[in-house]
């Protein structure tokens, strides 16, 4: 769990964040989103004490960082970041064995940890032994994910991770961290000034506007209608009526009584998007779940 008591971060006269209060449950993919210089990037960096607030208090794990050795801090706290920042003379394996060789982990135990993280972010083990230059770009950033997760953190920080690629990779690292996500149950705090991208990832969202908190909470719960005029502005009324519908399951919406015959199938489990997906493919206003239905009115905001 992260917490931000009262935080507010002044730099000179500027206040970059001001007064704000909110928690990240554990275990959430929490998105960081706003205008640009509303504060995202140094409460992000408050976290594993890169930034330090001028008044309030951060507690990571429940304990006040003000209080930690920031080294080790910092060693039990993955961090991703845009320009990934990768040992450029080092080989790919080296990169990603950095923190667990800072721990003093033996050769044999970080050979293993990083064959394991090559699989785990879909990199081929031929590239173990080349040096960043050699890799693309998104190859590169899956090596800054690989080496943020090295020494097996339970929280991890990304600011901007995918803002330094193109748009059709930056669309598959966002599945991949997605997958990560669900596989791992780590803590996840990104930073994103695309609201799009905030929308497909976040489990949880914390909007800021000028340095100070407009919104925070479930995605789910932010998405579904009415939402405030800022967040509409944001993030448009049509990709938060999207993302309400990859939010939703079709068992919570089908209604008893069977279909029509002929109706397409979908699972329970799906979601309303899959849903709404599947009656356009097949020009189809019911669809059956099972012995019951889902009609197309059971797809609209209540």
């Amino acid at each position: 769990m992260i917490e931000f008591d009262d935080v507010t971060v002044r730099f000179g006269a500027a206040e970059a964040v001001r007064g704000v209060s909110v928690t990240i449950p554990a275990g959430a993919l929490a998105v960081l989103v706003g205008p640009s210089g509303s504060g995202k990037t140094t409460l992000l960096r408050l976290v594993n004490r890169m930034a330090t607030p001028s008044a309030g208090r951060v507690r990571v794990r429940g304990e006040d960082v003000a209080a930690a050795d920031p080294a080790r801090l910092r060693r039990s706290i993955g961090y991703v970041m845009q320009s990934m920042g990768l040992f450029p003379h080092w080989s790919v394996a080296r990169n990603i064995g950095t923190v667990p060789a800072l721990l003093g982990w033996p050769a044999a135990r970080i050979a293993a940890r990083v064959e394991e993280l090559l699989a785990l972010v879909r990199l081929d083990p031929a590239l173990a032994g080349r040096r960043p230059a050699a890799l693309s770009g998104g190859q590169a950033q899956r090596v800054g994910l690989a080496r943020a997760l090295a020494a097996d953190p339970d929280i991890l920080l990304m600011d901007e991770p995918f803002g330094a690629v193109d748009p059709i990779v930056r669309r598959e690292l966002r599945a991949e961290l997605t997958r990560i996500h669900a596989a791992t149950g780590k803590t996840i705090l990104l930073v994103t000034h695309d609201p799009i991208e905030a929308l497909e990832l976040a489990t949880h969202l914390v909007v800021l506007r000028e340095g100070q908190l407009v919104a925070a909470g479930e995605a789910a719960a932010l998405a579904a209608p009415p939402a405030p005029p800022f967040l509409r502005a944001l993030f448009g009324a049509e990709a938060l009526a999207l993302r309400r519908l990859s939010l939703l399951r079709v068992e919570g919406a089908a209604l008893d009584g069977p279909a029509p015959a002929g109706a397409p199938v979908i699972a329970p489990e799906a979601s309303l998007a899959e849903a709404w997906t599947l009656m356009q493919e097949h020009g189809a206003p019911v669809l059956a779940v099972g012995g019951r239905h889902l009609p197309w009115s059971a797809l609209l905001p209540r």
